[in-house]
């Protein structure tokens, strides 16, 4: 069986991070398609440049919508879904500019699936931006990756959410780790295929 006996498909959907991640499927199928689309008619790109190309902003939609807007986006599932408000009546709702900032410096203590979850988060970004990008440098991925999660997190505690400097070192890690290998993968890749 799929599930745990205890687990129920509401709980698995509502209430952990693979759960949160399919109800991001949609929106990032949407904007595959809207950026594959765009690439194919503006630039004239083969079918398959654009279809790898149109990944990164794909999972750049998820991301954002994730990390923004899941609360928000999940709820919307929930009421499609069951026809009622994800709370009790008179509980619930949103606190906007709840402007908490966490600037305590303490993943290393435990290796917690949040911390593994807030590096897994950004592993993408350091492959999927220079596939789709050729020319970017791992310069340009790099910052631009770190850029990404403190944008990200200079937004959060404007919605419902928080500044946590944890995060931030760790997404910046993942965006290292997946830079660093995709640039060493290709540079070796294309010394291999120098000829002798």
């Amino acid at each position: 069986m799929f599930f745990p006996e205890d687990m129920t498909l509401q709980y698995f959907l509502f209430d952990t991070y693979p759960g949160y991640l399919l109800q991001m499927v949609p929106i990032a199928l949407a904007a595959w398609l809207l950026a594959f689309l765009h690439r194919r008619r503006s630039r004239g790109e083969s079918l398959p440049r654009a279809a790898v190309a149109a990944l990164f902003p794909a999972y750049l939609a998820a991301l954002l919508a994730l990390t923004l807007l899941a609360r928000f986006i999940s709820d919307g599932w929930y009421i499609l879904l069951y026809h009622q408000m994800p709370w009790p009546e008179g509980e619930g709702g949103y606190r906007w500019l709840s402007l908490v900032y966490d600037f305590k410096l303490d993943f290393y203590r435990s290796l917690s699936g949040e911390n593994l979850g807030n590096i897994l988060l950004f592993l993408p970004f350091g492959i999927l931006y220079p596939l789709g990008n050729p020319g970017a440098s791992w310069r340009r991925t790099l910052l631009l990756g770190v850029g990404t999660s403190l944008t990200i997190e200079l937004i959060q505690p404007l919605l419902d959410r928080s500044f946590d400097v944890n995060d931030l070192v760790l997404n910046s890690l993942g965006v290292a780790l997946s830079t660093l290998f995709f640039y060493v993968l290709r540079d070796r890749w294309q010394w291999l295929r120098k000829p002798a």
